[in-house]
């Protein structure tokens, strides 16, 4: 997948399940509405994914690496020329067999964040959002840009996800105590609350060999 030019340039998900059972009756197209908005004023995939599921998710990291030096101007939405980390993780179903339920990718300024949090990210495999909610840090999070396409074109396969089915990127800032501290990137298909005991299981029709990509 290419990453958008946003992405390098330059509230919380509460109540997602109750508020995706409100169309449970109503058109897919109002779902799908719903859902789009959901992801858009979300902190984090994370916690979304984590309300709509009923469950935890795991956490894949698939890349990582630290840019040392930005040319200027730099990062503007971030306001720096560097030092910036880089990861790439695949958020995965907590039950059997496991399967992905969202992609997320994030630029992340180490040293405004507390030590310990810099240190997690740097030597696992954690998403951003968890560290900085699990610790109750006041930090915040601004949509940028929001893109939807169809789950063909995504950047991994999404074996529960029926042929058809559309997803949404969702780009954000994070800032803590007013400074930018991540520019984030999710890719999440479109997911109706579920039965906490329900695993994600491969939909008719898709390949059932999936593989990360």
């Amino acid at each position: 997948m290419v990453m958008p030019s946003y992405y390098y340039s330059t509230g919380p998900a509460t109540g997602a399940e109750a508020a995706m059972g409100e169309v449970g009756q109503r058109s897919d197209a109002a779902a799908w509405r719903l859902f789009v908005l959901l992801v858009r004023r979300s902190r984090g995939v994370t916690e979304l994914v984590e309300d709509l599921l009923g469950r935890p998710v795991g956490s894949r990291l698939v890349g990582d690496g630290e840019l040392t030096r930005i040319a200027p101007p730099g990062l503007a939405r971030l306001a720096t020329t560097g030092p910036v980390l880089r990861r790439h993780l695949v958020l995965t179903d907590s039950l059997p067999p496991h399967l992905p339920v969202a992609v997320s990718w994030s630029l992340v300024v180490p040293w405004r964040l507390p030590d310990e949090v810099a240190t997690a990210l740097r030597s696992g495999a954690e998403p951003l959002d968890r560290l900085l909610a699990d610790r109750g840090l006041g930090w915040t999070a601004t949509p940028v840009e929001t893109e939807t396409g169809p789950v063909e074109e995504a950047s991994t396969a999404f074996p529960w996800v029926a042929p058809g089915t559309r997803l949404v990127e969702q780009a954000r800032v994070l800032h803590l105590q007013a400074q930018p501290i991540a520019m984030v990137l999710d890719e999440v298909p479109f997911l109706a609350p579920r039965d906490p005991d329900e695993p994600l299981l491969p939909a008719p029709g898709t390949d059932n060999g999936f593989h990360y990509r």
